[in-house]
């Protein structure tokens, strides 16, 4: 198997997603803080064969790049973030799809129950791979203190 980590680097929390490139599907999804993303991310290291990982160029991402080099994880790339954060709300309702009377709100003025920084980083991984991932329905997303 092959699998990407893609990270939205924020300056007191990131989005984390670990997903199959191969499948296509999304195998896990988190929000970390800042000082413990690179515990996760060494976790995941170990335990699946990382091919890249892929780090949103925006807020902190040089911290992130070098938090990662420090634990001697070198397969880095960077994608530009410009917008995703506003796609990633727009991603989420097509995704969890809104039932009754709110599906027919238009979705620029919905606002999803959910913290987008998972969402975000599923957005930077399919932009870096020009290909729309599967979000099964048993994955959700954990929050790491």
């Amino acid at each position: 198997m092959s699998h990407y980590i893609s990270i939205d680097p924020g300056s007191k929390k990131c989005g984390l997603l670990l997903a199959d490139i191969k499948s296509g599907k999304v195998i896990e999804a988190c929000i970390v803080s800042t000082k413990k993303f690179s515990d996760l991310v060494l976790f995941w290291n170990e335990n699946h064969i990382i091919d890249k990982i892929i780090i949103g160029d925006g807020t902190n991402s040089k911290y992130i790049e070098n938090q990662l080099k420090q634990k001697n994880i070198f397969n880095i790339n960077y994608i530009n973030e410009k917008g995703s954060t506003l796609r990633a709300r727009y991603r989420y309702w097509e995704i969890w799809p809104p039932n009754c009377f709110i599906r027919w709100i238009p979705k620029e003025v919905l606002f999803p129950p959910e913290n987008l920084d998972a969402l975000v980083a599923l957005i930077l991984l399919e932009d870096f791979l020009r290909y729309t991932f599967v979000w099964p329905d048993k994955v959700d997303i954990k929050i790491w203190p």
